[in-house]
């Protein structure tokens, strides 16, 4: 009987001394009072504003009298377009410059989406040429200002109508003497072992994700074109990790191997600068004396 009385005052005291739970409402205003105190007792940091004006080199041709050299300056983003661009200006004057052209005779054989994969590579062919010690002259010959193409380069490139590009409307074999000639092809029997700065070499316009094999190729032949193919099989060997070993590579991969080896007169490093990796092809150690048999051959 005495029990029964001293469990419900037990009971009752715990009723009363339990906290009661606060409604959702009033648990979210507090953690947003927290978080609005934490703001104000934190001092402000200033944001550094991010500059786009990052320096470059770019070198440029001195001349005097006696002497003709050149020179390294830095320079920030607006004035190295300036002046790379005034500098590409005078080489396209120039008639003894090399130069390398993409012929743009494919557009029908190509999708919407191979065409604009296309303007994109002529915008990184550019900007190579631009950045370049050594820039050449950049030809686009079958132009048409109005064709798909040229829409695309404008969409894909701010600034395109701009560019220090010679746009020719006529054909390769119409705008230069066909000796002069040099097309680049992966299907091609002959490697290409110098560059003869004096020669017009060719890069084919074209994006094939269908794969349509021999078409730069079968162009040469009826046009009676020397046709080449770059010396990867002479200065490189399968990679043991594997990968596709063709030899297909994009328009800009190629321009720049040339640019390359323009520079340093050394095929493994134009090959091995610009090859993708996943192509699997790696530089293989080749004896002095049979490189240059090669080279004669």
């Amino acid at each position: 009987m005495s029990s029964e009385p001293t469990s419900i005052i037990l009971s009752e005291e715990n009723e009363s001394t339990k906290p009661k739970r606060l409604p959702r409402s009033a648990k979210k205003r507090l953690r947003y009072e927290r978080i609005r105190q934490k703001h104000k007792e934190t001092p402000k940091k200033k944001k550094k504003r991010k500059s786009s004006h990052h320096p470059l080199s770019l070198e440029l041709p001195i001349s005097s009298d006696d002497v003709s050299t050149t020179q390294n300056i830095s320079v920030t983003g607006k004035t190295f377009k300036r002046a790379a661009n005034d500098r590409l200006a005078e080489i396209n004057q120039e008639s003894t410059a090399p130069a390398i052209c993409i012929d743009c005779a494919y557009n029908e054989a190509m999708s919407s989406k191979e065409l604009a994969s296309v303007a994109r590579q002529i915008g990184r062919c550019y900007s190579s040429n631009r950045r370049a010690q050594k820039p050449v002259k950049l030809i686009l010959t079958n132009w048409s200002h109005d064709s798909p193409l040229a829409e695309e380069c404008r969409r894909v490139t701010n600034g395109f109508d701009n560019f220090q590009i010679i746009l020719s409307d006529k054909s390769i074999h119409e705008s230069y003497p066909t000796e002069r000639l040099v097309y680049l092809s992966p299907n091609a029997d002959k490697q290409l072992t110098e560059i003869d700065e004096q020669n017009v070499h060719v890069i084919g316009g074209l994006v094939d994700e269908s794969v349509k094999k021999n078409m730069t190729y079968q162009a040469c032949q009826d046009k009676k074109i020397a046709c080449y193919k770059l010396p990867i099989e002479t200065y490189m060997e399968h990679s043991i990790t594997g990968g596709s070993f063709n030899q297909i590579l994009s328009i800009n991969q190629v321009f720049d191997i040339l640019m390359t080896y323009m520079g340093t007169k050394d095929w493994r490093q134009a090959l091995k600068a610009n090859i993708p990796e996943r192509k699997g092809w790696v530089v293989k150690n080749i004896p002095d004396s049979e490189e240059n048999k090669n080279k004669t051959d």
